[in-house]
């Protein structure tokens, strides 16, 4: 009651506790009372009415804007063109001072960037990936890249390839006269100070890097070294597309390659198997299983080719198939009947240049799947 008060004085004079409903309940208490609504909503109303027309105008200067405000917007946009102008500048100078610096040429990091680069970040482009530790073509190709560089024991040389997660790391060093491949996982570290680099590219699609530690400039020439490296690249694409990046076996163009050489070479028996696997767990963890206990059955002889992401292709000999097949019950204990299924197709080359070789051991493995997990079929 003391907003009414406020504005109706007389009201605190009403006698609302002692009068009975018949006294004051009159007609001079319901014109007041009247009154004094009317009084109310009118205000209300008035108050009402002065926000509303406050917003109006707000919103109006809003809309239209002062001459200065017109004239800072203009002004601001056509000074954006000129700030992006500039940053494209800016950003193609230093695309080519990069690339001038990383490209087919040797740089120090130091001078071309002030922060030191790590090989932890993640990388966003596509690159080809290797198996670790390297073996088969790409030692090859790295051990004979290193033997071609004069031996110095003033200078370290490195060779850095892409990991399975797109991460640089160190598969070979060279200090004089001594190579050394690391058995262990070495990512690649920072940039030392003196550091000469250059990239391996296939493409425009990065394979790792040569790096060369000295305080002295190299006896090469950049024309000799050029030559290296690309020797070196054109060996490393081929042995990457040669071996299955998960396991480090061959892949199904060497597979392909080795077939053709052995249904053509020799007169013995040969006999090629396809064995795929279901599993319910980690399938390149799987296979890798597989691969430790194929080689110690079979040691380091007819080697494996991952020729689709759960098959796998051998070539035996007369021998190591009967120890095969004396085994695949201890191989299904190895690999974990609960975990593990496993589908098994060969076939024999009945004479050299057999055309039908291959499409006998794939129907040979269509038949296995027909008869459920675990189930062998030669033909």
């Amino acid at each position: 009651m003391q907003f009414f008060a406020a504005f109706f004085p007389s009201i605190g004079h009403f006698p609302f506790g002692s009068a009975s409903f018949s006294v004051w309940i009159d007609g001079e208490v319901l014109a007041l009372g009247g009154i004094s609504f009317t009084l109310l909503s009118l205000f209300g109303y008035v108050v009402h009415t002065q926000i509303d027309r406050k917003e109006e105008a707000a919103s109006e200067e809003e809309a239209v804007g002062s001459p200065s405000s017109d004239t800072e917007q203009e002004e601001g946009i056509h000074s954006e063109p000129k700030d992006q102008s500039q940053v494209e500048v800016r950003n193609v100078q230093l695309r080519e001072k990069d690339e001038h610096a990383l490209v087919g040429s040797s740089f120090d990091p130091l001078a071309s960037s002030p922060q030191m680069r790590t090989y932890e970040e993640a990388q966003d482009f596509l690159c080809h990936r290797f198996y670790f530790p390297i073996g088969g073509k790409t030692y090859e190709a790295i051990k004979t890249f290193l033997d071609s560089i004069p031996s110095s024991p003033k200078e370290t040389w490195e060779v850095l390839l892409y990991n399975t997660r797109s991460k640089l790391e160190t598969v070979a060093s060279k200090t004089g006269s001594i190579l050394v491949f690391p058995s262990e996982t070495r990512e690649g570290s920072e940039i030392l100070p003196g550091t000469v680099l250059w990239k391996l590219e296939w493409e425009s699609s990065p394979l790792g890097e040569v790096r060369l530690i000295s305080n002295e400039a190299s006896s090469l020439g950049s024309s000799e070294m050029g030559l290296r490296l690309d020797k070196l690249i054109e060996q490393l694409i081929l042995a990457g597309e040669s071996q299955d990046e998960e396991t480090g076996w061959g892949s199904y163009s060497f597979f392909s390659q080795n077939l053709e050489e052995e249904r053509s070479e020799g007169e013995d028996p040969k006999i090629l198997v396809l064995l795929e696997f279901g599993s319910v767990g980690n399938l390149v963890m799987d296979l890798k299983s597989f691969g430790r206990w194929w080689t110690s059955r079979m040691e380091g002889r007819s080697p494996l080719s991952r020729i689709r992401k759960n098959r796998v292709a051998a070539i035996l000999a007369p021998g190591d198939w009967m120890r095969f097949q004396e085994s695949l019950s201890g191989l299904m204990e190895f690999l974990g009947p609960d975990r593990v299924e496993l589908n098994v197709g060969a076939s024999i080359r009945i004479r050299k240049g057999d055309s039908e070789w291959e499409s006998r051991a794939k129907k040979a493995l269509h038949s296995s799947k027909e008869e459920g997990p675990n189930r062998f079929v030669c033909l």
